[in-house]
């Protein structure tokens, strides 16, 4: 009997302790990444992201079964908005990396050149584009967009 109760005295601080260990080098929980896009304007969520909804846009893991309503409590907006395209978002437009190719690691800019993607974008499909990049203005008086004419 004294071997029995020696036995589960040893198995219960074993178990305990091996517990405070756990608990103690847990690492917090991963942070929820950060939408890549303002959230005005785009508060279906699941338009884009639900399963199966666009094969070139993240959908939400297996394990969400929240609405929409729930996304804005995790994942956070950027804080500036996307810059506007230079010009029209039209078909003689339609392969963004056609002028907007992705940057040479220590290549010097070319002057003139339609900007770069950030390296952040080096995995999105051309067709994603046009969801955080809106459009020049329409052309005014005399066919002048006011924008820088490079592209």
């Amino acid at each position: 009997m004294r071997l029995l109760r020696a036995t589960l005295g040893l198995a219960a601080t074993l178990s305990l302790g091996g517990v405070r260990v756990a608990v103690g080098q847990q690492a917090a929980p991963p942070r929820p990444p950060q939408m890549l896009h303002p959230a005005a304007g785009k508060q279906d969520c699941l338009s884009c992201h639900g399963r199966g909804a666009n094969e070139h846009i993240t959908s939400v893991p297996v394990g969400h079964s929240y609405g929409n309503a729930a996304c804005g409590m995790c994942h956070k907006p950027i804080a500036a908005t996307p810059p506007a395209a230079k010009h029209a978002l039209d078909d003689a437009h339609a392969d963004c990396r056609k002028c907007h190719q992705q940057a040479v690691e220590g290549a010097a800019p070319t002057p003139g050149a339609a900007p770069a993607p950030p390296a952040s974008h080096a995995s999105f499909h051309v067709s994603t584009c046009r969801l955080c990049h809106e459009p020049a203005a329409p052309a005014g008086p005399a066919g002048a967009t006011g924008g820088d004419r490079a592209h």
